[in-house]
């Protein structure tokens, strides 16, 4: 008998991720997600660590996804979404848990993510400063725009100051 279905394995799970935050697009997934990130950001409740936050439940879902069975569009909105998921995790890693190691891989992660014509440039500072690499991320901030370079140059300071944990997690 010829098989009518695809295999679960085969199939996008897309739609769950959908569902998760009530999105029909994959750009209305990207809005969505992006303002459920931005309140547990603001709100100083964004963690990794946490499975039952919405964050954390769309990124499982998006990278589970076999991608060979996305549209370019959503291939390419499933990346940014776990591209932002991975940035704000560097800074989860670092400043709520102290895990270094932890935050060089989701700055790695986070890189491979970003699409070239992206314009953050904050997340390869970020790798960097986890990395060790002072002088590289001076030499990067060089390339980062007006609107990224008080940032960048607050995150240079804190990591001359002593102040970007780079020590293993105390927890």
């Amino acid at each position: 008998m010829e098989q009518i279905f695809q295999p679960e394995s085969r199939r996008s799970r897309i739609q769950d991720a959908y569902a998760l935050l009530g999105a029909t697009t994959p750009l209305e997934l990207n809005t969505l997600y992006t303002e459920a990130d931005q309140k547990l950001m603001r709100d100083k409740t964004w963690d990794y660590r946490n499975p039952d936050l919405v964050t954390n439940r769309v990124k499982n879902v998006l990278e589970n996804i076999d991608t060979t069975t996305l549209s370019d569009d959503a291939a390419q909105w499933r990346n940014e979404i776990l591209w932002f998921w991975n940035h704000h995790a560097i800074s989860c890693a670092v400043w709520k848990y102290q895990d270094i190691q932890a935050a060089q891989e989701f700055s790695e992660r986070a890189l491979q993510l970003q699409s070239k014509d992206h314009p953050n440039r904050i997340t390869k500072l970020l790798y960097h400063l986890t990395h060790n690499e002072l002088d590289q991320a001076e030499q990067w901030l060089r390339k980062i725009d007006e609107d990224e370079r008080e940032t960048a140059e607050f995150l240079i300071r804190l990591y001359k100051d002593g102040q970007f944990n780079t020590g293993p997690s105390t927890e």
